[in-house]
């Protein structure tokens, strides 16, 4: 039977169910479709990264003798038309992840239904399914904790499905050009620093994974909340474009040498992704409204001054700066400091959640529609499983302990280069505050735009005036 592959957030060949099951079934036409109208975010260092993807998913297809056909416009209008004109069986797909892809999901089914062509969905993208609530649970889990024990008891996954030895394909049509999308960069080129740390794709991402577990995988639990040192895996942006499947992860990783302490710390943080998955199939709304209602009416700011300093990495305090400017370099920052700086925002400047939400999404090249959010809510104290209201983070404490010689903040904040050590965190205090403070480091470095007790303690007070969270 002829069918069509319709790539979506599973851009690879290996453990990819649709595209696995299609070619047992006989020809198949691999087709990946833009459609404008699900995509409501700009267009940053994501659509880069899934330039980059695309680009080397078509170079894996020609190696087999075909290509991957590109369309831009309204998903079920394009595949109903297509799979009607090329007298195909069936069309194989991921599942959609978001309340809106799901929505689509079932308009796919019914338009293709009619004509006699079968939708058939199947994932590889987690460990277990999202919306999977045990019997006998009366809703779905709220306590991270309790939700991966329920995960572990299911676990190991399948083993992961090979790639295709030989695809046949289904005559079909041209396609447009990935560079009319308007997804590179363009002059000047912000990407630059981007390209020289990443490469997107298939390959790339099974590289990457050889090498953490060969040789950051031991200690992980220890080094990774250090930010100065290359201890984490760098796979999440090859995750969130499904360039590599979390039970390929899981094998490779349970497999290893590496201590059982740092393997299960890492499966741990595949667990949190795992979660976060559950609480938006479960929580749509999360994305806009807190998942903790009686958050509803705090009294948020929504931007001004301060969004923008933070934004560009000009707070005054050199760990949120060095992460933040990290982001807008790399499109990527590592989690322990996405948490400082996301604290500082919510927690010191007051600003609303679903702003730096906003920002991260638009930044971030692994970039995750439920990772995202869940982890903003988490830090602001309104998720479902989130850090208590007086969990606020200290970006001073943190980066003393964290980064105690200055060699992240320094990376990204050259300003602070010959600043001593002790003084890296606390470039404020350099000389009580004389006029020699311009020899210690450039006095175009910012003071701190607020005052950390202060802040703290205004955003305690606001939060003890909510109702008990529910």
């Amino acid at each position: 039977m002829r069918s069509i592959v319709w790539f979506r957030h599973n851009l690879r060949l290996s453990d990819n169910p649709p595209l696995y099951q299609a070619v047992r079934e006989g020809p198949a036409l691999p087709v990946y479709i833009w459609d404008p109208s699900l995509d409501t975010l700009p267009d940053g260092a994501r659509k880069w990264w899934l330039a980059g993807s695309l680009r080397a998913l078509n170079g894996e297809f020609i190696s087999h003798g075909l290509a991957l056909v590109l369309l831009r416009g309204p998903s079920e209008e394009i595949l109903f038309r297509l799979a009607r004109d090329l007298k195909v069986g069936a069309v194989h797909a991921a599942p959609g992840r978001t309340p809106e892809e799901r929505s689509l999901d079932l308009r796919v089914a019914r338009i293709l239904s009619g004509a006699g062509i079968s939708f058939r969905t199947e994932s590889s993208d987690y460990l277990v399914p999202p919306e999977f609530v045990p019997e006998g649970r009366s809703g779905p889990w709220k306590i991270f904790a309790h939700f991966w024990r329920s995960c572990r008891s299911r676990l190991p996954p399948d083993l992961p499905l090979p790639a295709p030895e030989r695809i046949v394909k289904v005559p079909g049509p041209q396609g447009e050009r990935l560079g009319d999308w308007g997804w590179d960069p363009p002059a000047p080129d912000w990407a630059h620093t981007m390209r020289r740390l990443w490469r997107p794709g298939e390959s790339a991402a099974h590289e990457r994974l050889g090498a953490f577990v060969a040789e950051d995988l031991a200690g992980y639990g220890r080094r990774r909340d250090f930010p100065a040192e290359a201890a984490t895996s760098k796979l999440s942006p090859h995750l969130a474009q499904g360039e590599i499947s979390p039970r390929q992860i899981w094998w490779k990783v349970s497999e290893s040498e590496a201590p059982e302490k740092d393997r299960e710390k890492f499966l741990e943080e595949l667990g949190w992704r795992e979660f976060s998955a559950h609480l938006l199939w479960h929580h749509p709304e999360m994305r806009e409204s807190p998942l903790r209602r009686s958050f509803l009416d705090y009294p948020w700011k929504t931007g001004g001054g301060e969004f923008e300093l933070w934004k560009r990495g000009m707070t005054g305090f050199p760990l949120v700066d060095a992460g933040m400017r990290e982001l807008r370099q790399t499109g990527s920052m590592p989690n322990r400091v996405r948490m400082v700086a996301a604290s500082f925002l919510v927690k010191n400047l007051g600003i609303s959640w679903r702003s730096g939400a906003a920002w991260f999404a638009d930044n971030l090249v692994d970039y995750d529609p439920a990772s995202n959010f869940a982890s903003w809510q988490w830090v602001a104290g309104c998720g479902t499983d989130a850090a208590p209201f007086f969990r606020v983070f200290n970006p001073v404490l943190q980066g003393e302990r964290y980064d105690p010689r200055g060699e992240y903040v320094r990376r990204f904040v050259p300003e602070l280069a010959r600043v001593p050590d002790r003084f890296v965190h606390r470039p404020w205090m350099i000389s009580g505050g004389s006029e020699n403070k311009s020899e210690d480091f450039s006095s175009s470095y910012p003071d701190p735009i607020v005052e950390l007790a202060t802040s703290r303690n205004k955003a305690l007070q606001a939060f003890r005036r909510l109702s008990t969270p529910g």
